[in-house]
């Protein structure tokens, strides 16, 4: 096992929301005439999921295991593993618990990032693979984690833990759950009903980047991977049954796409982010009646993504970040009725490289906050509190520095949580 990472996050209070200020930093297009990574391999990407205004956040990335959920206003937990047992922090609307730098320890035997999720008020649903790629499964049901604190259940066996899985959920007492088999790259399937989980499954594909799950309204939920050509492929639940093909959408000037993020605002919309190495970032979306045409939102001088994060906090609006392939820095942009600052346009978020999939968290109106990991294992935040940047549009803070990994932080206010990683 590879050497051990701390890193600690930072929250601030939950702030008053108000309407968002028109100016969030400077617009840039900047110019990469080369790849400094020429060989890079290809990693797993962030995916956001919003299903009945409770939104989650999962990173894969294979330093930075970390995935955090909340399950209604003013409740954030964050959960990672330490190389035995899954950790556990959380922000009750008052204070973390567990207090100080300590981290509560849950359930054992992960070898890969856990995935969270909520159906509803008071419910997380956290999931994983052990090294012999059977699925883990641990819930809070609003008064305790089952089945047992320091305890996983096990589901199905036959995953291949060296991609994860996914999971998502379209209302109370459903769960649907995906990994890819070991052998031939196509997906497996297990659901919990209400009543009792069912067997793992075949559930068909070629993939090579995904699965990718989300659900747009009770009943309803989508699944996309990229194949081998890159390019995008759909099932969905329509409420009965599941669509009995998959449904290859056709790329923008046959790129092949390499990056695939997904994610809902609400009732009846998708919206799928993909980029390949030379073509930006690229956006199509499902109105409630048909799909859209691909729509590219990057510039042709603009740096190549790398990786997407989304966020959206209502319907008719979303909050995207990026990171470059070459310079490793953030841009972002956000949506609310028309693209701001314009259709290819970007904000930067200057001056720093990052390693790290940037993470985008909205448990309310007007509140955005984005996390960041940088080569030195800085973790650096920048917030959208309702009024303004904190601490502002072109500063992030550190919320910790090397000096942490010693377990003395280095951040200048709020409270700290500590989460170790292994890489």
């Amino acid at each position: 096992m590879a050497p051990l990472l701390k890193i600690f996050i930072q929250w601030l209070p939950a702030l008053p929301g108000t309407l968002r200020s028109p100016s969030h930093g400077q617009s840039t297009m900047q110019v990469q005439p080369s790849f400094s990574k020429a060989n890079q391999q290809q990693q797993p990407i962030a995916v956001t999921q919003t299903v009945h205004g409770k939104t989650s956040h999962s990173l894969e990335l294979e330093t930075k295991q970390i995935s955090s959920v909340s399950w209604g206003k003013n409740h954030l937990d964050i959960f990672g593993y330490n190389g035995e047992n899954l950790t556990h922090k959380y922000w009750d609307g008052y204070q973390w618990n567990p207090s100080g730098h300590k981290l509560e320890q849950l359930g054992q035997g992960l070898v890969t990032k856990p995935v969270s999720i909520s159906w509803g008020t008071g419910r997380m649903d956290v999931f994983g693979l052990n090294e012999h790629g059977t699925i883990l499964h641990q819930y809070y049901d609003g008064t305790a984690w089952k089945p047992h604190h320091a305890e996983f259940e096990q589901l199905g066996k036959g995953c291949n833990p060296s991609y994860g899985i996914a999971a998502g959920t379209w209302g109370p007492d459903h769960l649907d759950v995906f990994c890819r088999d070991p052998d031939d790259d196509q997906i497996l399937h297990q659901y919990y009903n209400g009543r009792r989980w069912s067997e793992l499954e075949p559930f068909g594909g070629d993939v090579n980047i995904g699965p990718r799950v989300v659900s747009w309204g009770e009943n309803h939920m989508a699944v996309f991977f990229l194949d081998h050509k890159g390019e995008l492929n759909q099932r969905y639940w329509d409420g009965s049954q599941w669509s009995s093909e998959w449904v290859t959408f056709t790329n923008p000037k046959e790129y092949n796409f390499d990056t695939l993020t997904v994610s809902s605002w609400g009732e009846n919309r998708l919206d799928v982010w993909a980029a390949e190495r030379t073509s930006g970032l690229w956006h199509l979306y499902w109105d409630g009646y048909q799909w859209a045409e691909w729509e590219c939102l990057s510039g042709p001088d603009d740096e190549p993504v790398d990786h997407v994060g989304v966020a959206s906090w209502s319907a008719n609006h979303f909050d995207i970040v990026t990171l470059g392939r070459d310079d490793r820095q953030y841009r972002y942009k956000y949506y609310d009725g028309a693209w701001q600052p314009s259709v290819s346009g970007w904000y930067d978020r200057p001056g720093v490289e990052f390693e790290s999939i940037p993470s985008l968290i909205s448990w309310a109106p007007n509140r955005l906050d984005i996390f960041g990991v940088t080569p030195d294992d800085k973790l650096l935040h920048q917030a959208w509190t309702g009024y303004d940047w904190y601490p502002g549009a072109e500063k992030w803070e550190t919320l910790s520095e090397e000096d942490a990994a010693e377990g003395e932080s280095s951040s200048d206010g709020g409270q700290s949580i500590e989460i170790e990683l292994r890489y």
